[in-house]
């Protein structure tokens, strides 16, 4: 097994010692060549041939990969007091793989593919630990414009069940590790999914979506929290968007609590539903009662002109009694923004999209394999800036570093200690392109994985024409 693929998987369970042999092969050759296609990752026509063969293998089931992974990210997160299980969606575009079975209708009906859900652990100075969960599936054509109707039906009949089974199975993976905030973005706004964590005894923090009913007066959330006395002020940075660059923007911060009310005739939908659909499973708990929660409104002062103003309502279970608290809040939910990173990741960086197979249970399990890469990838970027100090080793075989000195700093001995992770990470995104002028700035994870490519192939040039050299004597000897 290789050293990347133990860190990423770790033992995994397929039945087939051979199956799994090969996947741990996979994703050392993923890693390696991200953005390259499956044949151009596996080099040779027998590691290809064995690809695809595990690809169609239906006995390699995605959520056997998907616990390994989990239980590598519950390592990673041993000795973290917190951790930030991070969930949102992205779709997977296949509209021009006509020949693929099994795709569904994306935003847009014309449009066809998969919709993938993940949830990435992330610690609270913002480094991604690895992936928790994921479901990934094709919408049901016949369901396409039947929104009217979705009152009627529980939680469990719809596509918003997601987020349940996203918090359910983070409690259960990380849950004995450490404390789990899962947070969202405002599709979460889902009173299940509150009422199902309360009962779990799980934190969260979701951007609200709905001005809910409270108990106990006329009011709507939007206008308590407006209510609440300022706390203080913040300023952040707002990422880049298609039409909008970096900037920064300044916060005012507001915050209070509290009682939501379940939604109206809650109890009475979900009970024609059951009697109608008896064998479905229930995830959220029956009857929903009032849910106490925090409360952060968060509003940009004077946005630049033509700029779309910052304006947050959190809700969380966590505890807001003081400005600290309420601000640690929205540095929590500004963490948020590395699950996008993750979707840009496994889009651009590992070309998810551009995978030629021929059904969706293949795909399937591609994209749980892509996935696992996306996630070290941006692990990988992100560790390099929170612990920069960090040896090199716990990321790269000696082999690899060695190789990667002697490339970057011709004619000088290898160092006896390996090199900080900070300093081998820029090495590295140098070879992909980055200038590492002093105004640049940390490397992005783009430059990362474009130098791990050049990275692989320079290692495999030391490999043959360099005798690896000894623990005694770092120099390189050339044969």
């Amino acid at each position: 097994m290789g050293q990347k693929a133990a860190e990423i998987l770790g033992p995994v369970k397929l039945g087939d010692r051979r199956l799994e042999e090969r996947l741990h092969t996979m994703v050392e050759a993923f890693v390696e060549r991200p953005e390259s296609s499956i044949p151009s990752a596996c080099e040779s026509w027998a590691a290809t041939l064995g690809a695809y063969r595990l690809l169609d293998n239906d006995a390699v089931e995605p959520e056997a990969i998907l616990t390994a992974a989990a239980q590598a990210t519950a390592e990673r997160a041993v000795g973290q007091p917190l951790v930030l299980a991070v969930q949102d969606t992205t779709s997977i575009d296949y509209t021009g793989h006509g020949a693929t079975t099994g795709r569904g209708p994306l935003e847009h009906p014309a449009r066809q593919g998969l919709m993938v859900h993940t949830t990435l652990a992330v610690t609270e100075e913002g480094v991604p630990l690895g992936i928790v969960d994921q479901q990934v599936w094709a919408r049901d054509p016949d369901q396409v414009g039947r929104r009217h109707g979705r009152r009627r039906i529980p939680i469990e009949g719809k596509e918003s069940v997601k987020w349940l089974k996203g918090l359910r199975n983070a409690e259960a993976r990380l849950g004995q590790t450490c404390r789990v905030v899962t947070v969202a973005d405002r599709e979460a706004d889902v009173y299940d999914l509150f009422s199902l964590a309360d009962q779990l005894q799980g934190d969260w923090l979701v951007r609200a979506r709905h001005d809910r009913r409270l108990i106990g007066d006329e009011e709507r959330l939007a206008r308590a929290v407006r209510r609440a006395p300022l706390a203080g002020r913040v300023v952040t940075e707002v990422p880049r968007r298609a039409d909008q660059p970096l900037r920064r923007a300044e916060l005012e911060v507001r915050f209070t609590r509290v009682t939501l009310a379940p939604p109206p005739q809650w109890e009475t939908v979900r009970a024609q539903w059951w009697d109608a659909h008896p064998g479905t499973q229930r995830i959220a708990p029956d009857p929903a009662p009032p849910l106490e929660v925090g409360v952060v409104l968060v509003e940009e002062v004077d946005p630049p002109h033509g700029e779309t103003p910052v304006s947050w309502l959190l809700l969380t279970s966590l505890s807001v009694d003081t400005p600290e608290a309420a601000l640690q809040c929205v540095h929590y939910y500004r963490l948020r923004w590395l699950i996008e990173r993750f979707h840009y990741v496994l889009k651009s960086g590992c070309g998810v999209e551009r995978l030629q197979l021929e059904s969706a249970p293949r795909l399937i399990r591609a994209l749980t394999i892509y996935s696992l890469v996306a996630s070290w990838l941006l692990h990988l970027t992100y560790q390099a800036r929170a612990h920069p100090t960090a040896p090199v080793s716990a990321i790269l075989d000696p082999e690899s570093w060695h190789a990667l000195y002697a490339f970057t700093h011709p004619g000088q001995p290898i160092p006896h200690d390996p090199p900080s992770l900070e300093f081998a990470v820029r090495l590295i995104a140098q070879l992909g392109g980055f200038l590492g002028r002093k105004h640049d700035g940390n490397p992005g994870v783009k430059t990362i994985w474009r130098g791990l490519r050049r990275l692989t192939d320079i290692t495999l040039a030391y490999r043959s024409f360099v005798v690896i050299p000894s623990t005694t004597n770092l120099t390189p000897t050339y044969v």
